[in-house]
């Protein structure tokens, strides 16, 4: 099937047909995803009034609890793509980033990973020739997230597709138009791509989006994650197209906290994504490292997405890194926000009097309580003047690895306090509350 002989009302009735008769037919073998359907919400992804987080399809406030599953389309079959996104789910994870068409070709060669069933998404490297028996899977695929509540950022190309000649100026639109039409009506898809962040890539970029909006309407959001690191898509942030900022910092370090903080303080008012720090397991990246690296972006007013090494560097051996301490202490975090009004949260660092290197903190707009992440067990004094809905407050130090409490006690939501963490500790989290 070659888009090029085919006009653009012909090319989308085929699509059109293709997916009826080729989801229903691979799902038969998935249908127990079903049963779970009425016990998620709606994953269709928007952009919340005030322009700082999401909403899903009924408009509540969406937590996004990323993870990084770049061959998932390329890679798995999709039965395997079900018990993944299933495992993924049952840790939190509610956002899963994956390429259109695996990482890309050079990579293959390079790890010597094969396609499942042989199958490319596109015949001779040409994204005008897509390759049907691959997109019938990756139509299920889409389902099954869309069923299990996960919302699936698809990656319509890679800067590497550029640099080799595979995505230009003229096939950029054609292929977005093409993808974009086949999952119109998957409202749990939303579209990014992988440029370098330059000014050379913007007609492509563009090219891209007319292609995408012409295709799907306006019904899904877009971003972009520029690769390589530390870059932001921020470097086009007035973009109108530009639903929320995705950004790669490839570090453990406070790169994750300030560039999320740089792009909070962009306006217009964008949601900001930590999309790509470092790994889990990546060159020794620990889940200690992993973990910090999601508080600071979330306490810094954005949100953040993990991702284990091998998710692309050994994507066959996916049940031996689906359930790592790195993802179950994500999950513990996304636990931690979903906990409270999160939603609310500013960015308030003023609120750590004494605070070591890493320390951050952030409160409700409404003073009803206060949210701080220390890097150590050193003690640290805290202004409770972050708490103006009563004259009382109530702590608790909650455990980064397991999300245990354990009680401070009461005392006046006024002045100055310090707390000291628990004995040891690698890191700890701090709750403060107003009391009823």
């Amino acid at each position: 099937m070659d888009l090029r002989d085919k006009p653009v009302s012909l090319r989308k009735g085929i699509v059109s047909h293709f997916a009826r008769c080729c989801v229903a037919s691979l799902l038969a073998a998935t249908a127990s995803t079903a049963c779970r359907a009425d016990l998620v919400g709606d994953p269709t992804l928007r952009v919340g009034s005030s322009g700082r987080y999401f909403v899903d399809g009924n408009g509540r406030p969406f937590f996004w609890q990323g993870d990084t599953e770049w061959e998932l389309f390329h890679l798995f079959s999709a039965p395997d793509a079900e018990t993944l996104l299933a495992k993924r789910r049952d840790q939190g994870f509610n956002v899963v980033q994956v390429m259109v068409t695996g990482v890309y070709p050079e990579w293959d060669s390079m790890k010597g990973m094969k396609p499942w069933r042989e199958t490319q998404a596109w015949l001779d490297n040409n994204p005008l020739t897509p390759n049907e028996e691959y997109f019938m899977r990756v139509d299920a695929i889409v389902d099954m997230a869309a069923r299990s509540g996960i919302v699936l950022v698809v990656g319509v190309y890679h800067a590497a597709d550029q640099d080799k000649g595979r995505i230009t100026l003229q096939n950029a639109k054609p292929w977005a138009e093409w993808l974009a039409t086949r999952y119109r009506h998957a409202g749990n898809v939303v579209w990014s791509m992988y440029p370098h962040a330059v000014a050379d890539s913007e007609p492509v970029i563009r090219a891209t989006v007319e292609g995408l909006l012409e295709g799907g309407g306006e019904g899904h959001i877009i971003t972009m994650h520029p690769d390589p690191s530390p870059k932001s898509s921020s470097f086009m942030h007035a973009e109108r197209w530009l639903s929320f900022n995705t950004l790669q910092t490839w570090s453990t370090g406070l790169a994750n906290r300030d560039m999320v903080a740089a792009d909070y303080a962009r306006m217009p008012a964008k949601p900001v994504v930590d999309g790509e720090a470092r790994y889990e397991g990546e060159d020794g990246t620990t889940p200690l490292e992993c973990r910090r690296a999601g508080y600071w972006a979330c306490l810094a007013g954005g949100f953040y997405s993990y991702g284990h090494r091998d998710n692309w560097m050994s994507p066959p051996t996916w049940r031996q890194w689906w359930d790592t301490p790195g993802a179950s202490q994500i999950r513990v975090m996304g636990g931690v926000f979903r906990s409270l009004d999160w939603w609310k949260l500013v960015p308030d660092q003023a609120l750590i009097v004494n605070a070591a290197k890493g320390d951050v903190a952030a409160r409700s707009a409404d003073g009803d309580w206060i949210l701080a992440y220390l890097t150590g067990d050193t003690p640290v004094t805290i202004g409770i003047h972050g708490i103006t809905g009563s004259k009382s407050a109530e702590g608790w130090w909650i455990d980064p690895l397991t999300g245990a409490r354990t009680p401070i006690g009461r005392f006046p939501a006024s002045g100055k306090r310090t707390f000291a963490p628990p004995s040891g500790c690698q890191d700890a989290v701090l709750l403060i509350k107003k009391s009823d």
